[in-house]
């Protein structure tokens, strides 16, 4: 053990002194707050094309001619065609698309026919299915008798405030879009910590071999304990490296609130009580920020924390086992791509289970399975830990999770003892399989 704490101390200290751990452990908060940003205002742009596109339509109800004169960038023009004439119309550019509406039975739309020479994205598909259905639901509520004004005060506005009931029976606000982007967040450090610490193992284990110091090293230490050394060590640097970044972003978080003026829930409520009534939309506008804050606030930060600190230390643990067996196999980088693939594979689909399926129901049966299984639990688990997850299934899960480094651990010990002294012959999955039960 004593051991295995002298290359845990020596991993540790190596790299927390390094200038480009010091660098990164404060620009790092600087550099994830402009990925996210980057991120939102890429989806909150408008990213659409902006040019006028000239859209033919020809329609034999006659319904659609005057109702649909534009959508979007798209401006459409009445034009009889038939289906050989659109298509020229198409091929020779005297129009960008040619809508075809060939139904008369408006109650069933089922022959309408876009022809362009570039699909339309899902999103515009959807907004042209959605503007025909709905000029011809108000057509047939107009043949109905109701005047457009009846039609139009038939949809009401709806905001939909979500509460939480919690045991002792108290409500609680809450929003599937902050727990979800916190969950998902988290859950993407976790990722990329995995593969950034999980690299560093493998990377120190190949240039010790590489050099032909481990040699020396393990005339007097065990590989396996050299191997946990290292492990343990490389996790301590991710640990120091969060709490900082926690510490950072807390006061960040704080100084940004007092020098704006922002206020919480309950300054909100107050300030709604002092407008006057007839302002509507300000008060509107607060009301939601209020819920958005105080849905916020109410999140499980305790089993948030929990589950990050358990799943990533775990999922590093596990991962970084396996990182270790590859860098003692390999002679060269070149040589790495052909093991790191297969063995990273399960954390990338875990991300996309993610993605998927705890995001349609996050305590779906779906979701709970994927919370089990240890190579996809450290991202699944805590996409789903916002969302409230039994404390006995983060038990299970990180039992399971633990017990499963520990099984991997042997085996990959098992490879690096071998591994670590091969030299000159690139290795193959059956001989690593062969140096599992080598004596």
């Amino acid at each position: 053990m004593n051991k295995i704490w002298v290359i845990l101390k020596r991993e540790y200290l190596t790299r927390v002194r390094n200038k480009t751990f010091i660098i990164m452990t404060f620009a790092g908060p600087l550099i994830i707050a402009a990925f996210y940003a980057a991120i939102a205002l890429v989806i909150t742009r408008d990213a659409s094309d902006k040019e006028k596109k000239t859209v033919f339509i020809s329609d034999e109800s006659g319904v659609f001619n005057a109702a649909l004169d534009s959508m979007g960038n798209y401006r459409f023009v009445q034009k009889k065609l038939e289906e050989n004439e659109a298509r020229k119309a198409v091929q020779n550019k005297s129009a960008h698309a040619v809508l075809l509406i060939r139904d008369l039975n408006l109650y069933k739309l089922d022959s309408v026919t876009w022809l362009s020479q570039k699909t339309l994205s899902i999103k515009q598909s959807e907004e042209l299915r959605s503007t025909l259905s709905e000029i011809v639901y108000r057509k047939n509520l107009t043949q109905m008798g109701l005047r457009q004004s009846t039609i139009d005060s038939l949809r009401p506005k709806t905001r939909l405030q979500m509460l939480e009931i919690d045991q002792e029976g108290n409500a609680k606000s809450s929003s599937t879009g902050i727990k979800s982007g916190i969950g998902f967040g988290l859950a993407l450090l976790i990722y990329l910590f995995i593969f950034l610490y999980g690299n560093m193992v493998m990377r120190s284990a190949l240039e010790e071999k590489t050099n032909r110091i481990v040699e020396v090293i393990v005339s007097s230490v065990k590989p396996f304990q050299m191997m946990m050394g290292k492990i343990l060590g490389v996790a301590l640097v991710g640990l120091t490296q969060f709490t900082a970044w926690l510490i950072l972003g807390g006061i960040a978080i704080a100084a940004i609130g007092s020098a704006v003026g922002m206020k919480g829930p309950a300054g909100m409520q107050q300030t709604m009580k002092t407008m006057p009534a007839q302002n509507t939309q300000e008060i509107q506008k607060i009301m939601e920020q209020s819920e958005g804050l105080d849905a916020l606030f109410n999140l499980p930060y305790t089993q948030i924390i929990a589950v990050f600190l358990l799943f990533f230390l775990g999922g590093y643990l596990l991962y970084s086992s396996l990182f270790a067996a590859i860098g003692s196999a390999v002679n060269q980088e070149t040589d790495v791509q052909q093991f790191i693939f297969p063995v990273s594979m399960p954390l990338v689909f875990g991300f996309v289970i993610a993605q998927t399926v705890v995001f349609q129901d996050p305590n779906g049966p779906m979701a709970k399975l994927f919370s089990y299984i240890p190579f996809t639990s450290p991202v699944v688990m805590m996409v789903r830990s916002p969302f409230g997850v039994s404390w006995a299934e983060i038990a299970i899960s990180a039992s399971i999770l633990f017990l499963t480094f520990l099984f991997f651990v042997w085996i990959t010990g098992r490879i690096y003892r071998v591994g670590i002294l091969m030299y000159g012959k690139k290795p193959t999955w059956k001989e690593l399989g062969k140096w599992i039960f080598m004596k």
